[in-house]
């Protein structure tokens, strides 16, 4: 299909209703640096701002307007123009997007919007199937949920999301992002509770596809049934990811695909990359890893798919 270009995408996109913020009733445990529409760190000096710029601010809605338009004006368009998404024409597809900023608008995330249509994307991919499962790990305050909520329902398939729903937990990690700044990931940040991302469901996505799993990963996901088509990590400490990928990757259909959210950070690049974590921890050969040390969304799928 064609894309609408980006002038019919402006209009398209600018009259999106706006749903009420959510108001987080726990007290934060920091201010995140770089706070959506793109991503938050866990940053250990928080950078103070007269100027409101949470969910549901004009400041957020401008510039979920201004990144649509530049940063991930790409990626936008190459889902527009995807021809493996059989069935969902450019009006749907535009409606996903709509819908999508709804979501940014109202809720605190931790990604861009290029990296969740590149997830929705290999979600859409596979309607027609037999009921597709998706997983994902880290919930947050359930942006990322939310979104991928209504491309797993378009689909026609179920998505367990898996979290502690207590942020961070207590940890010894320091990690370096790819240049070179150093990040601490402080206990409690990143906290969504249960009810409030149910709340988001709700309001913003679409519960009736969605099951949440609260406990530990190395608990809760031992419960996950095979086969996995999608699954999505985003877990920030090694320990976490390392465990994740541990129990994730023997479930992988033999097309699914896994990606990871953590690729900016040194550590997890590191974790990812090496063949001997793969073949002596995993017992399997190692993946195909897409954008490895170049971007934080990394793209994992078996070498011979």
């Amino acid at each position: 299909m064609r894309a609408e270009g980006a002038a019919s995408l402006t209009i398209g996109i600018s009259s999106w209703r706006v749903a009420r913020p959510h108001r987080a009733r726990d007290a934060r445990p920091e201010r995140y640096h770089g706070e959506a529409p793109g991503y938050d760190e866990a940053m250990s000096t928080p950078r103070r701002s007269l100027l409101r710029r949470g969910p549901g601010t004009a400041w957020r809605r401008v510039e979920s307007l201004r990144f649509l338009l530049t940063r991930d004006r790409r990626e936008v368009l190459r889902f527009l123009r995807r021809d493996d998404l059989v069935g969902l024409g450019a009006t749907e597809r535009l409606g996903m997007i709509r819908s999508f900023l709804r979501v940014t608008h109202g809720v605190r995330g931790y990604h861009t919007l290029a990296e969740m249509l590149e997830v929705a994307a290999e979600i859409l991919a596979r309607r027609g199937r037999t009921g597709p499962t998706v997983v994902e790990c880290g919930v947050a305050k359930g942006s990322s949920t939310a979104k991928l909520s209504l491309a797993t329902r378009r689909a026609g398939g179920r998505l367990i999301a898996f979290d502690s729903f207590q942020g961070i937990p207590e940890n010894d990690e320091t990690h370096r992002h790819l240049d070179g700044r150093r990040i601490v990931f402080r206990k409690g940040a990143f906290r969504g509770t249960l009810a409030g991302v149910s709340r988001t469901l709700e309001e913003l996505g679409a519960p009736e596809v969605v099951e949440l799993r609260k406990g530990l990963f190395e608990e809760s996901l031992r419960s996950l049934e095979a086969p996995v088509d999608v699954a999505f990590v985003d877990v920030d400490l090694l320990a976490s990811v390392r465990t994740c990928l541990a129990a994730l990757w023997p479930r992988m259909s033999p097309d699914g695909v896994l990606f990871s959210h953590d690729g900016h950070l040194e550590a997890a690049c590191r974790l990812i990359g090496s063949e001997g974590f793969w073949r002596e921890e995993i017992g399997t050969e190692p993946p195909r890893v897409e954008g490895l040390g170049a971007r934080r969304l990394l793209r994992l799928t078996r070498s011979g798919s």
